[in-house]
């Protein structure tokens, strides 16, 4: 059984390595970047400072945007760049949006030898889960849709602000629970008592209502069911409360009962009218899978093996899928039939049942992020297929290069350098990693410039914005200049977009 730590790919240097040679210096670039964002986006708005950091800010001010600029760039609609406005946050802080920031700041830690790093993400989760949580649900003000605003002290007022949603896993429970360990057990209650809707059947919303009792039903994505799970085995480790074990196996019950009889494909939602219990989305159940096996180390055997087999039959499940991986193929299968696994759009029959190689945003996937995903788990299981499909993935990147028709985030080159890399730990083959030192260099000149040390919002647009995952392209840079010039240590950076 492996834990989460484990899953990080371990970042070792073969001796015979011939070290491709970069156009930029990658630490010097992630040093700027978190210099940067501890003396420039710190919270020192309205009646009470704090050491939040803001995931939005003015890169030529450096501070919140305001004025004309803030009026621009609340404007901004979704298909001009492919975020939903309600899920942006451009007036103070989601831990969430910014999550790779704080493993990137411990990294540094680790590897500078300077504590200061360290205690800067320790101060702004501290001061987080201190302030952040809802009493009411114990919930926190993060995720999809909430933030903290700097200047009224309290969640951001916008639409869908009290609507608490995972955005990402939260890997960052060992930390937590050392700074904040009441607090992070209350939150792992609330998604119990708060989220979940009937705690007979397990009938849930990836929405819940974060400042009173307010669960929904009809949306039980798998991968929220894995980050619940991930959760409350965290706090049954913790804590030995029997109630995250019940929690555990109400969930895990109502995915069970609710598989494909044909297939064993569990559905994206069920009970929902839009697509009557027949959508798989793919990617969510490998995110589920992965986290409930590494939630099985320290579970009850029963518990445990359950877990496992859940697991497994989602890797027989997505290897049998009809991704088509080709150079000329159309990639990753993202939607499906449960009954019959064709690549299919169930639920609004005209969407593309395919990843993308570059265009990211709400919904969409590219190729590279999912096979970021698939690495996760190839690491935990090894022998469930996935290991061709992540070549196949990573040799569709080898020619092509990023579009400038549409606007491209640092996350679409994060993803694709991420990807190069692991594919060179897992064959050695020294294209990958000359691949991978090309997109990381590509990266820092379509993002980055010399009057700003963060990273563009995306190609067409200059703000700084984590919701298009700035903090996934820093730490693919600093992954890969630990492989190139610090191959020996043991650094704890987890790709978390899934």
């Amino acid at each position: 059984m492996l834990h989460l730590k484990r899953i990080t790919l371990t970042l070792l240097l073969t001796p015979a390595l011939v070290i491709a040679a970069p156009k930029h210096d990658y630490l010097a670039v992630v040093r700027a970047y978190a210099d940067a964002m501890i003396e420039h986006a710190r919270d020192h708005y309205g009646s009470e400072s704090s050491s939040l950091f803001a995931v939005t800010l003015d890169r030529q001010t450096m501070s919140l945007p305001e004025a004309e600029v803030l009026e621009k760039l609340a404007a901004l609609p979704r298909k001009a760049w492919g975020i939903r406005p309600h899920d942006r946050m451009l007036s103070g802080a989601n831990p969430m949006h910014d999550e790779n920031l704080y493993q990137v700041l411990y990294a540094l830690s680790d590897l500078t030898g300077e504590p200061r790093y360290a205690a800067e993400a320790d101060a702004a989760l501290k001061w987080f889960f201190d302030h952040a949580q809802s009493p009411a649900t114990g919930l926190m003000a993060w995720g999809e849709h909430i933030g903290w605003d700097f200047r009224t002290e309290r969640t951001i007022k916008k639409n869908a602000g009290n609507t608490h949603e995972f955005y990402r896993p939260w890997v960052l429970w060992d930390r937590t629970y050392k700074l904040a360990p009441d607090a992070a057990a209350r939150f792992a209650r609330g998604l119990w008592d708060h989220q979940i809707k009937d705690h007979q059947t397990g009938d849930f919303s990836r929405h819940a209502d974060w400042s009173r009792h307010g669960p929904h039903g009809q949306n039980q994505y798998p991968r929220h069911g894995g980050f619940y799970i991930a959760t409350w085995a965290r706090a049954y480790k913790q804590t030995r409360d029997p109630v995250f074990l019940q929690a555990i196996d109400v969930l895990m019950g109502f995915y069970e009962r609710h598989r494909s009889t044909q297939t064993g494909a569990i559905p994206a939602e069920i009970g929902n009218p839009r697509s009557k219990g027949k959508l798989l989305w793919p990617q969510s159940t490998v995110s589920l899978a992965i986290d409930l096996w590494d939630a099985a180390d320290g579970m009850p055997d029963d518990v445990a093996r359950r877990m496992h087999d859940m697991a497994r039959g989602i890797d027989r499940v997505y290897t049998a899928l009809p991704h088509e991986l080709e150079p000329d193929g159309r990639g990753f299968v993202t939607q499906s039939h449960v009954d019959t696994l064709k690549a299919v759009d169930v639920r609004n029959k005209d969407h593309h049942p395919f990843a993308h190689l570059w265009a990211d945003g709400y919904g969409e996937s590219t190729d590279a992020k999912i096979a970021n995903m698939l690495i996760l788990r190839d690491a935990q299981v090894k022998d469930a297929g996935y290991r061709p499909l992540i070549l196949a993935a990573a040799d569709r990147y080898m020619t092509t290069e990023p579009r400038t028709d549409y606007p491209i985030y640092p996350a679409a080159l994060g993803d694709v350098t991420e990807l190069m890399l692991s594919a060179y730990q897992l064959t050695g083959d020294q294209r990958y990693m000359d691949r991978a030192v090309h997109f990381a260099d590509r990266s820092i000149d379509m993002f980055f410039d010399d009057t700003c040390a963060l990273p563009r919002a995306s190609t067409m647009h200059d703000h700084y914005e984590a919701i298009t995952r700035a903090d996934t392209l820093v730490m693919s840079l600093l992954k890969l200049w630990v492989k190139q010039h610090r191959p020996e240590a043991q650094v704890r950076l987890i790709w978390n977009d899934r």
